[in-house]
C-alpha cells in the first residue's frame, strides 16, 4: 500500500513546551515562496450524533509547506469515523503507528486518478487558487509528512 521508498516516522504534532510559547509572527509575500512538501494534519474530530456503537472520528485537512516552514491549507478535508462491533468495555482504539498513517494515505490517495497516487493536479489547482504557483510534477517529487495529534496519539495508544 506505500510508495516505493515511503519512510514513516512518528513525529509529535508539536513539542509540549510549544504549546504556552507566544507565536512568532512573520510578514511573507506568497510570491516569493515556493512549496517544500506537503503535510497531512490528522486530529480527534466531533463524535458522530446518535452513534448506538462506540464511536471515533478523525479530521484529515491538508496542507502545502513553504520554504519559510508556514504552512497554507488546501481545504481539501477529508475525515473517517471508526465504530467498534461487538465491543466490550473499556474500548481500545489500539492501533500500530504504521497501520494509522497508511490508513491516512489510502484515504487521500483514493482521490487520486487511479486510487494510487495522491490527487497532484487537485493539490496544484487548489495551491493557485491561493495565489501559490505550483506544477503536479513538482508536487511528486517533494516529501509528504503525516502528523498526528497529541488526542489521537493517546487514543491509538501510539
Amino acid at each position: 500500500m506505500s510508495e516505493e521508498g515511503e519512510e514513516i516516522r512518528y513525529v509529535p504534532l508539536r513539542p509540549a513546551e510549544e504549546y504556552w510559547a507566544a507565536p512568532q509572527r512573520r510578514s511573507f509575500v506568497l510570491s516569493e515562496l515556493s512549496v517544500t512538501g506537503l503535510v497531512i494534519i490528522c486530529e480527534l474530530d466531533e463524535p458522530l450524533v446518535g452513534a448506538k456503537r462506540p464511536t471515533m472520528s478523525m479530521k484529515i485537512t491538508q496542507y502545502v509547506r513553504m520554504s519559510d516552514d508556514s504552512m497554507v491549507r488546501l481545504d481539501m478535508d477529508r475525515g473517517v469515523s471508526s465504530f467498534k462491533h461487538g465491543w466490550v468495555r473499556p474500548v481500545s482504539w489500539k492501533r500500530a503507528a504504521p497501520d494509522v498513517i497508511h490508513e491516512v494515505l489510502d484515504l487521500v490517495r483514493a482521490d487520486g486518478a487511479n486510487g494510487e497516487s495522491f490527487p497532484w493536479e487537485a493539490y496544484a489547482e487548489a495551491a493557485r487558487v491561493r495565489g501559490i504557483e505550483v506544477d503536479p510534477e513538482e508536487l511528486k517529487d517533494l516529501p509528504h509528512t503525516v502528523l498526528i495529534s497529541d488526542e489521537l496519539t493517546k487514543i491509538f495508544e501510539l
